[in-house]
């Protein structure tokens, strides 16, 4: 089974199972839609984006969120997370941010983070919050060295169409990372979930069927999966 661990767009196949994200909206009887996501056996992320924050209604938002993360098809609370180039200010970011790591605690769900340009927060933030639950950066794409601060603080990484080139950060550092601390998403981009796991094995100089059962275990560790 090939796992695409985070999709806007993707759909189950008869070999891949997906986990689509829906994204929580302003919370106004309006923008419930989102509801309709888990109203099926589709397996969902749900967060509040940075770039989505209501910075006069973002209480309406939690309540949302905890309205739709007790589904049992919510695998994951995000993606949410910190932002540099886009959405409100950073203390605000780092409110609501915190407010889903809580939620998350709460439900023993996995965190899906969006950061952007704010690692050393997002570091930081992992510190002196110290969550029990899995947090996982997702499209990671960026330099060794932070890579590495993630990993040794407990992070997982997962890595999406980067790994298809040859010149990305993603490439130059997916031999290192431990396979149990890694999954692969197609995110936005219009590639088939096959193709990445071919590039990552080939990557990691393993079979596309070991990649798969590794994978798999991890799902399995963060209990997406249930043995």
């Amino acid at each position: 089974m090939f796992f695409d661990f985070h999709t806007h767009a993707g759909v189950d196949r008869e070999d891949v199972k997906t986990i689509r994200n829906a994204i929580i909206p302003d919370g106004t009887s309006a923008e419930r839609g989102v509801l309709a996501e888990t109203d099926n056996h589709h397996w969902v992320s749900a967060g509040i984006h940075p770039w989505y924050i209501n910075e006069k209604n973002y209480s309406a938002q939690l309540d949302l969120l905890r309205e739709v993360a007790v589904n049992d098809q919510v695998k994951l609370i995000g993606e949410c997370g910190l932002d540099r180039l886009r959405g409100p200010n950073l203390n605000l970011q780092m409110l609501i941010f915190t407010e889903q790591i809580n939620l998350s605690e709460e439900l023993k769900k996995p965190v899906l983070v969006h950061c952007v340009r704010c690692f050393s927060e997002l570091l930081h933030l992992n510190k002196i919050s110290r969550p029990t639950v899995p947090l996982i950066v997702h499209g990671f794409n960026n330099k060794k060295e932070i890579a590495r601060q993630l990993i040794d603080g407990g992070f997982y990484l997962s890595f999406g169409a980067a790994l298809l080139n040859n010149k990305s950060n993603a490439v130059k550092i997916f031999r290192e990372i431990p396979v149990e601390r890694v999954f692969l998403e197609t995110d936005d981009k219009d590639v088939a979930i096959e193709c990445i796991y071919e590039e990552a094995a080939t990557l990691k100089n393993v079979s596309v069927n070991a990649l798969k059962e590794s994978i798999f275990a991890n799902c399995l560790s963060l209990g997406i999966i249930e043995k």
